[in-house]
């Protein structure tokens, strides 16, 4: 641990990006109730641009034929969504006509508001026509009982599912994650003749197509009305520091989102689903936010892959200690951060970065508010650091990297980075990034990582006599031995549930020194979230 190398290794600070597995839930029933869900593909986009109005053409294909019982056909007359033959689509002169009233006719029978513990807590959209519903997390949260783990011993975590023309049908949590704030829920599924009844999915848009500007609508329950109908337009896209998970980027609306629209759909003018209402601001009127349905078909993907509760990765090292005013400066930009190391195959690398590269925009964002001293590329390194842990695997990021081009000259390029899933072993060494502020790196002997480092601005930094860690194993965490990283792996893992969860401030933990001495506390502080 000594040497030009080894300060190297020190002064490289690697971003594997963890998106944060806080997931609390297994799958009840199955893999089969996730076969084909997860990698529902979003309806396949006509001629039009997204957002173009929806045509409710008789003609028209829909995702699932709801059954006769399912609604009302006289009120869907008057909604202008009769059958063929029946007057199905409203004439052109009719004052109420627009693209709007069509959309939210078509739209209707998908959104259910849910219900428990004697009244209205919000809202969901059916996903599947076989049943499955989107919620928020924090909707059903008080169901659950603060339950870690959702399995056969939670299946009376149930809540009510009412349709806008009153049919009722009992709903089971199947799937939550306080950290995305989806929740997953199955509907129970009553029998049509010798078949069960098939329920109207909302058509599935993509949200990477939404506009600026462009018109769209939620429905919810909103202080107990059912099924009412906010209008407005997108404000931002890629909003973050909103939610407990403040890198959790979202939509940000302009609509009327109050207590009770939470878990309802958010549409655009097609009538496609392009994202899940999660709040609204508390320190402003008018302003709501939605989870992007794009997100939120990643995080079914990584349910049914396997990989929820790992980590993003995108495979670099960043050099905190490299100045970059020089190269930075004439391009006028005021902060950034240097690029280390890119790992070959990895994310980072198939994107076009390179060692040397200078980071100085996340999404389209310049950090002016930092200087290009040491202090401000350890912030800048954190914040960059913080935008990946909060993507999914699949998810994409935007950068802005400078480049030294040829003849010396300073050159601008814009990057777009796709993360994918950390294995077992680096996620091991990611939580023990985020959980406990160490640096691990492999042991030669193929035992106990070593502790190479801590990471900057950790609780643990501020402890006296922290020196003695460097090159040190841990010995057990949790007063539970760990001999290898798959076995301290497990052990953060369930260190990451319990801290997402409020719990954990502080562990027991103890260490072997370089030296062969024996360190042990029962105060270590654990990172928050």
């Amino acid at each position: 641990m000594s040497g030009e190398g080894s300060k190297r290794e020190r002064d490289a600070y690697p971003i594997w990006a963890a998106m944060g597995a806080a997931f609390v839930g297994t799958l009840l029933g199955g893999a089969a109730v996730w076969l084909g869900l997860a990698g529902r593909p979003a309806k396949p986009s006509s001629d039009s641009a997204a957002g173009d109005p929806l045509s409710l053409d008789a003609s028209a294909d829909t995702d699932a034929e709801p059954d006769a019982s399912a609604g009302d056909r006289t009120a869907d007359r008057r909604a202008g969504r009769g059958d063929a033959g029946e007057g199905a689509a409203l004439e052109a002169s009719d004052p109420g006509d627009s693209p709007l009233v069509r959309a939210i006719a078509a739209t209707r029978d998908s959104v259910v508001s849910i219900e428990f513990a004697g009244g209205v807590r919000g809202a969901g959209v059916v996903y599947d026509e076989q049943g499955v519903l989107l919620s928020n997390y924090h909707v059903i949260e008080p169901v659950l009982r603060a339950q870690a783990v959702l399995g056969p011993e939670a299946a009376d975590a149930q809540v009510t599912a009412r349709f806008a023309d009153g049919r009722a049908r009992a709903a089971r949590v199947i799937a939550a994650d306080p950290d995305e704030d989806v929740a997953v829920l199955q509907l129970e599924r009553q029998l049509r003749g010798e078949q069960p009844e098939r329920f109207a999915a909302a058509s599935v848009g993509e949200s990477s197509r939404l506009r600026l500007g462009e018109q769209v609508f939620a429905i919810g329950s909103p202080v107990g009305f059912e099924a009412t109908v906010a209008t407005g337009i997108v404000s931002a896209l890629e909003r973050t520091q909103v939610l407990a998970n403040r890198q959790l980027p979202v939509i940000q609306l302009d609509a009327a989102i109050n207590f009770g629209n939470s878990g309802g759909p958010l549409f655009n003018l097609r009538g496609e689903l392009v994202g899940i209402t999660t709040a609204r601001s508390s320190r402003g009127e008018g302003i709501g936010f939605a989870i992007p349905i794009d997100r939120i078909r990643l995080f079914l993907q990584a349910l049914e892959d396997g990989t929820r509760g790992r980590s993003g990765m995108i495979g670099v090292s960043l050099d905190l200690r490299a100045e970059i005013a020089e190269i930075i400066a004439p391009l006028g930009f005021h902060s950034g951060v240097r690029v280390d190391e890119v790992t070959p195959g990895r994310p980072a690398q198939r994107a076009g970065l390179e060692p040397g590269d200078v980071i100085v925009a996340i999404r389209g964002r310049r950090y002016d508010d930092l200087d290009a001293d040491l202090g401000g590329r350890i912030d800048f390194a954190r914040i960059f650091g913080e935008s990946i842990r909060g993507l999914l695997p699949g998810e994409v990021i935007a950068i802005s990297v400078v480049r030294q081009g040829e003849l010396g000259l300073p050159t601008l390029h814009e990057l777009e980075l796709r993360v994918e899933a950390a294995s077992v072993d680096e996620q091991a060494r990611i939580d023990a990034e985020e959980l406990l502020g160490l640096r691990l790196e492999p042991s030669e002997e193929g035992g106990a990582p070593v502790i190479a480092g801590l990471v900057p601005g950790a609780p643990i930094t501020r402890w006296p006599g922290v020196a003695a860690l460097e090159g040190a194993t841990i010995v057990s965490i949790l007063q539970r031995p760990v001999a290898a990283l798959p076995a301290l792996g497990e052990q953060l893992a369930l260190l990451r549930e319990w801290t997402a969860s409020g719990g954990r401030r502080s562990i027991a933990i103890a260490f072997r020194t370089a030296k062969g001495e024996l360190l042990s506390t029962s105060a270590y502080p654990v990172t928050r979230r």
